[in-house]
């Protein structure tokens, strides 16, 4: 066996080698890529199944949402009938509050002029019995002397 023979032998080993290693690595990587397809179709299915429960969510969703915004109409009125009494007692409030001012300074009037009356009254009750008494002194003083 020469030199060159001896060279080629080994070539034919170390590329008898690489095709072994090559077959493994091609062996390995068909299982891997047998094994990625086995997942993207079960992928596939879960997500098939997923989209369709999704769409069933959203379609119920959807009929929740219309019957909210008729509901929400419905209510739109009732609403703002409260908001109107609302207003309405504010404005009551208002005026008992504007009514209870006059009524206070009104007192406060008539407590000034039922004071002066009082006085003025008292006076005159006392005039006019003092005017009697007299008078009637004077009756009995004339009745007396006849």
């Amino acid at each position: 066996m020469t030199f060159g023979e001896l060279a080629g032998l080994i070539a034919a080993i170390a590329f008898l080698i690489l095709v072994v290693f090559l077959c493994i690595l091609i062996n390995h990587l068909s299982k891997t890529m047998q094994e990625t397809n086995r997942s993207i179709s079960l992928l596939t299915k879960d997500m098939d199944s997923l989209s369709k429960e999704v769409e069933e969510v959203l379609g119920n969703t959807n009929v929740l949402l219309e019957d909210i915004n008729k509901k929400s109409s419905q209510l739109d009125p009732a609403v703002k009938a409260v908001a109107d009494v609302s207003q309405s007692v504010v404005d009551i409030n208002d005026q008992l509050h504007e009514m209870a001012e006059k009524v206070a300074t009104q007192r406060e009037k008539n407590r000034l002029g039922l004071g002066l009356a009082k006085t003025a009254g008292k006076t005159v009750v006392l005039s006019a019995f003092n005017r009697y008494r007299q008078h009637r002194k004077n009756k009995k003083g004339a009745a007396k002397d006849e």
